[in-house]
This record gives C-alpha cells, structure tokens and sequence, in this order.
C-alpha cells in the first residue's frame, strides 16, 4: 500500500511540474535588435534558423549566414555606433503556436567609422517557427527609407 501511494504521490508531482515556457516571439525578436545595436553577429547567429532567409528592401539577401558574412558583417565594421529605436510591435501566431509573425516599426541612427550619420524608419517584419522548447528567425524583411528632415518650424520638405 505504501509503494502504491508512493507511486501516486511521485507520478501526480511529475505531471504537475510546470512545463517550459516557450520563450515569446517577441523576445526572440527583440534580442534581434539589441544584438544589432551591439555589433554582436555571434548573439544574432543563436536567433536564426537553419534555413532561413533575409530580404533587405525588396532585395533577397540569401540565408542568414550569406547575409551575415558577406553583408551585414562588413556593414557593421563600418559602423561607430548602432542604435535602435523600436515602435510597438504587430505579433500574429498560428493556432498551435508553431509559427509566428512579428512586425516591427523601426527609427534607426547610425554613426559611421567616418562620422557621417544615417538616421531611418521603417519596418522589420520576421517569420518565426518553433523549433523545440524556442523559436527561431525563418524569415525577416527589413525595408527602410531616410527619416524625412523638417525645418526649425516643424514643416517637412
């Protein structure tokens, strides 16, 4: 009788044992941002799926280990400071949660090696799938255009 309640004690606090949260898509892309602002490809690189793929204003880019070593990783050299400024975000996921859309709105400032300044908005949008106990970037598309500058009375040109 013992073994038997022993046995019903140890199996109801199995099943009771919180499962492991899947981090949110949110998180994932976020860290995505504060890895750019931090030049740090290798913070990037954990976030990316296997077979993923990156378009860059319409332009298709490759995988994220073609973007990241013959793209953006000769960008990042060029660059002082990164800092991004990140609007609310739009998330969608699917019925069971193994996919995800996360649509960012971006203002971003960047200061070159030779001090010239890029200041844009735009959006990134990433499609997420669940890989595991995370989720990973299958997709992203960053699309941006120069921040319209205004006059000392607040009128675009």
């Amino acid at each position: 009788m013992i073994a038997l309640l022993n046995t019903l004690l140890i199996t109801t606090a199995v099943a009771r044992k919180p499962a492991a949260k899947t981090p949110d898509p949110i998180e994932i892309t976020r860290a995505y941002f504060t890895a750019m602002d931090a030049k740090d490809i290798e913070a990037a690189d954990k976030l990316f799926d296997k077979t993923s793929s990156l378009y860059e204003s319409g332009g298709v880019q490759g995988s994220w280990t073609q973007y990241s070593e013959h793209h953006l990783g000769p960008e990042l050299e060029a660059i002082k400071n990164f800092q991004t400024s990140l609007g609310e975000p739009e998330p969608m996921q699917s019925k069971d949660g193994t996919l995800a859309v996360v649509a960012w709105p971006i203002e971003y400032h960047i200061v070159l090696e030779d001090d010239r300044e890029i200041d844009s908005i735009g959006t990134v949008t990433f499609v997420l799938n669940q890989v595991d106990d995370t989720y990973r970037i299958r997709h992203l598309h960053w699309s941006s255009r120069p921040k319209p500058k205004h006059d000392a009375g607040g009128h675009g040109h």
